[in-house]
């Protein structure tokens, strides 16, 4: 099985204080993948992702993970603007024929209007923050391609709470990126 993973630190090993800990390393051991193609990126956004897709590969990915959106909507971008650059992504992985598994981008703040200028991101840019994430659904289920509610799965594991899945205000930690590997993995249907 190939696994081609695509985006930011949310799938990385950088910030798990272990090598191999990062969400997308995790599911490379779950499914047992013969070849792991990692093009993730501490900082990418979605214009990167882009430019990573139109690399040609030896041979089609059977799995792919996409994680992007946070970068581009904490570095000032707006929804539209990002949904219409994960629009392409979405096409352009069609053309692989492989299960791939789009992720929504979760809130590092829990909701929190006090902890978001710690993050860089105004109460006032909540609403937006939504609807990237609404949209991300919405392309997941155009294409047929998985959905990952990350958004929902880190809830109540945000920078203010006892049990944090986040490190340096936005990174996963290792229990987050297992719970993240974990997630895939049972979208795949692996256990």
């Amino acid at each position: 099985m190939r696994y081609l993973a695509l985006g930011d630190s949310m799938s990385i090993d950088d910030y798990t204080g272990v090598r191999g800990g990062g969400a997308a390393s995790q599911l490379a051991k779950l499914i047992r993948a013969s070849e792991f193609i990692d093009l993730t990126r501490d900082g990418q956004i979605t214009p990167g992702v882009l430019r990573d897709l139109a690399r040609k590969q030896a041979s089609p990915p059977d799995v792919v993970t996409l994680t992007i959106g946070g970068n581009d909507f904490l570095g000032g971008a707006v929804a539209s603007e990002i949904l219409g650059n994960l629009r392409e992504i979405a096409e352009g992985l069609a053309g692989f024929e492989a299960k791939v598994i789009m992720n929504t981008v979760y809130d590092p703040t829990d909701g929190q209007d006090d902890l978001a200028p710690e993050i860089g991101l105004s109460p006032a840019q909540r609403a937006d923050f939504r609807l990237l994430n609404e949209g991300i659904s919405a392309l997941a289920q155009t294409h047929g391609y998985l959905l990952c509610n990350l958004e929902r799965l880190f809830r109540g594991h945000g920078i203010g709470a006892p049990d944090s899945w986040i490190v340096m205000g936005i990174e996963p930690n290792l229990a987050g990126a297992t719970a993240i590997a974990a997630a895939w993995s049972a979208l795949l249907g692996q256990r």
